[in-house]
């Protein structure tokens, strides 16, 4: 076989948008631009989401980049952001924000109406295993000590929060409740800096940790699985799971893990600042910097 065909088959077995990429057959283009975007979601409407922390609100975009509406503004009161860092709009429910000055998640419905605030490590009178969130209806303000980075929802309503003061993943039952801590502990399975986190249905957890440049898998109980058999991983800063594919974006490249084969795939991007994070929408591909959003679609 020719080095041309051997080149042409590699691009298919990436798959399509890469292809397109690789050819130069479509660039990427930008659709919305933030001060300091920190994530990106996507629901199953198709509707984007962003966190912008430089301006402490979420934006909802569709996938031309037209803004269809504006989550909240500085400040601590329900409904407001304090570095929004993170989001999870994956099961077209509700709306989860990781607040991450304000030391809480908060939670909103589908139509972006505020519901309620969780806060993140030790809470204003809330016990290990007690319920405390606050519904925001007399606009009190609710404020945890912890740092939330990162949050996740399971199918059964379990709430999933890394919280960087302490280095660790906090696990919340359908009620609420602070249920376990996990990668505390030391050896295999303990985080350093965990920084990322990702559901697979009711199977598994990935967790993405900066410091040892990998992803680890637990149980939804919290059980250490194995680190996901991937190369290194600097300055790893995203993690999703697609078509039950694991998708991993570092600063400037895409790494696509299958766990039925336990291979990766890796894609370099080439953009002009570093990728903050990427969503898949039907055919095309979403990627965020800090400052834009873009698309890159498959023809």
């Amino acid at each position: 076989m020719t080095l041309v065909r051997w080149g042409i088959l590699l691009l298919l077995l990436m798959g399509p948008w890469m292809a397109v990429y690789a050819q130069n057959e479509s660039k990427p283009t930008v659709l919305a631009r933030f001060q300091e975007a920190a994530a990106l979601d996507v629901d199953p409407r198709g509707r984007l989401y962003v966190a912008d922390a430089g301006r402490d609100v979420v934006q909802i975009l569709d996938a031309e980049g037209t803004v269809h509406a504006t989550l909240g503004q500085s400040g601590t009161r329900a409904g407001e952001f304090d570095d929004p860092v993170d989001l999870d709009a994956t099961n077209g429910q509700t709306l989860l924000v990781a607040d991450a000055g304000n030391g809480r998640i908060q939670r909103f419905s589908s139509e972006w109406q505020y519901l309620e605030a969780l806060p993140v490590g030790s809470t204003f009178g809330g016990e290990w295993g007690q319920r405390a969130f606050d519904d925001g209806r007399d606009g009190s303000t609710v404020q945890g000590q912890g740092r939330p980075l990162a949050v996740a929802s399971s199918d059964g309503d379990e709430t999933f929060v890394i919280d960087g003061r302490d280095g660790v993943v906090v696990k919340f039952d359908a009620q609420r409740r602070a249920e376990r801590i996990i990668g505390s502990g030391m050896g295999g399975g303990g985080l350093q800096e965990p920084v990322a986190l990702a559901l697979d249905g009711a199977r598994r957890l990935y967790v993405a940790d900066a410091e040892q440049e990998a992803v680890l898998a637990y149980d939804l109980f919290g059980t250490f699985i194995e680190q996901v058999a991937t190369p290194s991983l600097p300055g790893v800063r995203a993690v999703s799971v697609h078509r039950e594919r694991l998708w991993i974006v570092c600063p400037d490249r895409v790494m696509i893990w299958d766990p039925e084969t336990e291979s990766t795939t890796e894609h370099s991007i080439s953009l002009e600042a570093p990728l903050v994070d990427v969503a898949r929408q039907g055919e095309d591909l979403f990627l965020l910097t800090s400052k834009e959003m873009s698309r890159l679609p498959h023809r």
